[in-house]
């Protein structure tokens, strides 16, 4: 488990954009259209969450330490993309050591280079 917070905050950042459409909120960024990561409490009671504007979107559980606040509010993102991103479809390919990407992404310029240097 990591304690870096600027670790934590930038994946779960990534993580949160995926998930949400600050624009579904409110179309004005001035209004607080845009996303954050914060960690507020007291004492031994930290939540962390991600923000649209003053809206709570995604919040991790209580925790003892601010970090264990930001741990809990990364796996809560994690686990929201696992249940929403797409599964492998057929044009999906298996990756030799583990993964899979999508060759109908890559860039073909990068496909036909690859062939022919391979």
């Amino acid at each position: 488990m990591t304690t870096d917070m600027g670790v934590l905050r930038q994946q779960t950042m990534a993580n949160a954009r995926l998930l949400l459409k600050p624009t579904g909120f409110t179309t004005n960024k001035a209004a607080g259209g845009d996303l954050d990561v914060v960690v507020f409490g007291h004492s031994t009671q930290f939540t962390a969450a991600v923000m649209v504007g003053l809206t709570p979107a995604i919040e991790g559980t209580e925790e003892k330490t601010p970090e264990l606040a930001m741990n809990k509010l990364f796996l809560a993102t994690c686990e929201l993309l696992k249940l929403y991103l797409p599964k492998a479809l057929p044009h999906q390919r298996n990756i030799h050591g583990g993964g899979v990407f999508d060759d109908e992404l890559i860039a073909k310029a990068t496909i036909e280079a690859l062939k022919n240097n391979g």
